[in-house]
């Protein structure tokens, strides 16, 4: 079984706090409650012939649930082959290194975007908080024109006894996580460096040196 779906039983203490939440009412109100997952098969118009490339919208929250759904998906419809687009606030940080996982298993590439009227034509969309950890699992990683990025320190759900502790958790597998995508681990350090009711947007630029996004993506 895919080690993105195992590490929905196996992740020790971490499952017990990292949870990044939406930024604020103001952003989640424009999304809906949960991850929203539409798939776009191949031989739709436009596309040059022989891409086999699926499509993949992920719009939304990324909830505990989202990693079985995904998974669920890719099994059933024999995926092999994937362009995922992302537009979300931010959610579950566990879920998205699990999310990450299984993409980067299956060769899939990660963009931000959003889906629109014509879904083979993504429009701007936004990856805030622990969607960057979704992104960093492509084995290609590039963004639609005007779309964002920005990320902040994580929150627990409920208060931690240990607000240190708790921090230096979601630190240690925010760093082991990113090592294994091979994206800088100094994104970790920027991300405790930011308090969790505010973002900071990361330039094109900030991205690229990072390895958040891919050269030419």
């Amino acid at each position: 079984m895919m080690r993105g779906l195992q590490g929905s039983v196996a992740c020790g203490i971490g499952c017990l706090l990292l949870a990044l939440v939406a930024p604020g009412p103001a952003v989640a109100a424009e999304f809906p409650t949960s991850l929203q997952v539409v798939a776009v098969a191949p031989g739709y118009a436009a596309r040059p012939p022989g891409d086999g490339r699926w499509l993949l919208y992920l719009d939304g929250p990324i909830d505990p649930g989202a990693t079985s759904r995904i998974v669920n998906l890719v099994l059933q419809q024999k995926i092999i082959r994937a362009v995922v687009y992302l537009n979300s606030p931010g959610g579950s940080l566990v879920t998205a290194m699990q999310v990450g996982r299984v993409f980067r298993e299956h060769g899939f590439e990660t963009r931000v975007g959003a889906r629109t009227r014509d879904s083979t034509r993504p429009g701007p969309g936004t990856c805030y908080s622990a969607c960057p950890f979704v992104l960093a699992g492509g084995v290609r990683r590039g963004l639609e024109p005007g779309s964002t990025i920005g990320v902040h320190r994580a929150a627990n759900r409920v208060q931690v006894p240990d607000e240190s502790r708790f921090q230096s958790v979601v630190e240690a597998q925010a760093v082991e996580y990113l090592g294994e995508m091979g994206v800088s681990t100094e994104l970790a350090a920027l991300m405790a460096g930011i308090p969790h009711d505010r973002i900071r947007e990361l330039t094109v630029d900030e991205a690229l040196r990072l390895n958040l996004l891919s050269q030419g993506g």
